[in-house]
């Protein structure tokens, strides 16, 4: 039932409470005593047949609310539902990716490490064999600037 028609019911009674209150008073004849009678008999007749219409108005206006309600809370259960499963699937997703990221980055420093190790022990030795050699030269240089011999 709409604002207005139960607006409208409400005046309706309030005019015929106001109708019946101004009507003068009934004069000892049966005829007068009739018309007033008659007149509060269609004032509540009128009055009942209102508040029929917006008792019946109001149920069917909540039956509708009831109904819409009720699909429109399916509609949000089921956007959630697929909202949820795609967020799952999505973060398993980009789990799933980091994880694997993660250990090829490891994989990559473990062996960038081992490698380095290696180079470091190699450059070692290869800087040992080079000043053995060096020494070597210079004592053979040293030699020959002192003496003749060009062994």
């Amino acid at each position: 039932m709409t604002k207005q028609s139960f607006a409208t019911a409400l005046m309706t009674m309030v005019g015929a409470a106001v109708f019946a209150v101004s009507l003068p008073a009934a004069p000892a004849h049966a005829e007068e005593q009739g018309a007033l009678t008659k007149a509060w008999d269609s004032t509540r007749q009128g009055t009942e047949k209102a508040w029929d219409k917006t008792k019946t108005g109001t149920t069917e206006a909540w039956d509708k609310t009831k109904a819409g309600t009720e699909k429109a809370w399916d509609k949000t259960a089921a956007g959630a539902d697929k909202t949820w499963d795609k967020t799952k699937s999505g973060s398993a997703k980009v789990w799933d990716k980091t994880k694997s990221g993660t250990t090829e980055a490891w994989d990559k420093t473990k062996t960038g490490t081992t490698d380095a190790a290696h180079d470091v022990g190699k450059w070692g030795e290869r800087t040992g064999q080079k000043i053995g050699n060096t020494s070597t030269a210079i004592g053979h240089d040293i030699h020959n600037g002192f003496s003749d011999d060009k062994k």
